[in-house]
């Protein structure tokens, strides 16, 4: 049985004015890895959803001011966010019996909550005639228009190469995509 102490914990950023602004226009996350020196498999969530309805832009926000990393990288790495002061106001640490910084991690299970409230917000704001991308369940990956919506599932249709079916899916597997609505994905 794998211990779950080894499983993913995140560090918490409390972002500048800067880094607030960075996560408005959708830049944060690369912002981020550079800074970092980090692939794009390494994990980041920022609690905040961008995308264009028409010309206007919403800004969906779970948790304004904050950005979570992926803990493993040398405690440095974070420390030096916080010391260019660019994006990061704050890294969250709590203080070992010695009296030294240490970085107070979040349980992966808290991040998924957030992820999957983010989800549910997002969601929420879906009408019909919207394109939208399935990000989960028997649909995933594909895309589609939303024809109507039934509480908490929307009827889409979704073009096949040699059909069009109509499908039932849980609201908070879609997301807005394409010309009508742009999500940038945090």
């Amino acid at each position: 049985m794998a211990d779950r102490r080894d499983g993913t914990t995140w560090v918490a950023l409390e972002l500048t004015r800067q880094g607030e602004k960075e996560v408005e226009t959708g830049t944060l996350d690369g912002e981020l890895r550079s800074a970092l020196t980090l692939d794009a498999g390494w994990p980041i969530f920022i609690p905040s959803r961008v995308y264009k309805r028409g010309a206007k832009k919403v800004v969906v926000h779970l948790m304004e001011g904050y950005a979570f990393v992926a803990s493993g990288l040398d405690e440095v790495n974070y420390f030096r966010l916080e010391h260019e002061g660019k994006l990061v106001e704050r890294v969250m640490t709590a203080s070992s019996p010695g009296g030294l910084r240490v970085l107070k991690t979040i349980p992966d299970r808290q991040i998924r909550e957030l992820r999957r409230k983010l989800v549910e917000e997002v969601s929420s704001d879906l009408e019909p005639n919207i394109a939208v991308h399935v990000s989960d369940g028997r649909y995933k990956g594909l895309e589609g228009v939303v024809l109507m919506i039934e509480g908490e599932y929307a009827l889409v249709s979704i073009e096949l190469r040699s059909m069009e079916i109509v499908a039932t899916i849980p609201r908070v597997f879609l997301t807005a995509d394409g010309d009508e609505a742009i999500v940038i994905v945090n």
